[in-house]
């Protein structure tokens, strides 16, 4: 008896659609919680908003150290600092909305941010403070949510979403952190030459022996409270710059998202992040 032997003939077509199905199962099966769990803790990230308040609050704070005659001036700046606080509490608005969708679409679900989109589209028309780059910064990003929300988006364009936001997101990622690190910072550092100039000025003036113990531990628990809020300056810029360091990278693979060695330095990412907000909230 003689055996017969069948040969399965490949067309073009069918190793096509063998490679299609074969996409479509590897697709749907791909894990991004490493982009999930990044995303989710920038967006918590983004809440924290303590330091706007203390900068805010900066003027109100340096009047203990300065004589009355410049009351009036730091009254001034206390008014003024109130406009820019709307315009730092945006630039977090925005952030903290785009990685609630980023995430969501790393976990495979729609994007529905509709009411919050509403906001911040109402929030951009008022925002004239802001620098031009920024202010288109803020459209781009408000546009590619609302497709986002229109086109009920799910994890296959994750990749759209980050290729299209990486630029104004970086934008508005800088534009903040140089405002914590010039504009927070700079305020720890006056505070620092005014408290010593006025503690100094008291210690010298005082023939208390008692009040000068006192003034003098005025003086070190304030500056220990100083410290403090500058270490935690330090440690929201670093935050900023993984935050930006991460979505970076996210963009530059943004072709092959399930690589096993991006998602572990995404997953890196995102402990480092954690790790620093839980330092912050501590301090």
């Amino acid at each position: 008896m003689t055996r017969q032997h069948t040969t399965t003939r490949f067309t073009p077509v069918h190793v096509l659609l063998s490679a299609l199905l074969f996409l479509g199962l590897t697709q749907g099966c791909v894990n991004l919680k490493a982009i999930q769990d990044f995303a989710n803790i920038s967006a918590e990230s983004a809440e924290y908003t303590a330091l706007v308040d203390n900068y805010v609050d900066f003027p109100h704070r340096q009047k203990r150290y300065q004589p009355e005659d410049r009351h009036a001036q730091l009254e001034a700046m206390a008014q003024e600092r109130l406009t820019q606080k709307t315009e730092l509490l945006f630039r977090h608005d925005v952030i903290e909305e785009y990685m609630e969708a980023l995430g969501k679409l790393a976990a495979d679900e729609i994007v529905d941010q509709s009411e919050e989109l509403s906001q911040l589209t109402t929030k951009l028309q008022s925002e004239a403070g802001t620098s031009p780059a920024e202010t288109e910064a803020f459209g781009k990003i408000a546009g590619v949510l609302t497709n986002a929300i229109g086109d009920k988006w799910r994890k296959r364009q994750i990749q759209e979403l980050i290729e299209r936001s990486n630029g104004p997101l970086q934008t508005i990622l800088k534009s903040l952190q140089q405002i914590v690190n010039d504009g927070f910072g700079g305020d720890d550092h006056n505070e620092q030459f005014a408290m010593q100039s006025y503690y100094r000025t008291k210690i010298t003036q005082s023939n208390d022996p008692a009040g000068i113990a006192a003034l003098m531990e005025w003086q070190e628990s304030r500056e220990e409270s100083l410290a403090a809020h500058t270490q935690a300056i330090q440690a929201y810029s670093a935050l900023l710059e993984k935050i930006s360091e991460g979505h970076q990278k996210l963009y530059d693979e943004r072709n092959d998202l399930a690589k096993a060695e991006l998602l572990q330095q995404i997953k890196k990412t995102a402990k480092e992040l954690k790790d620093l907000l839980d330092t912050i909230k501590k301090i």
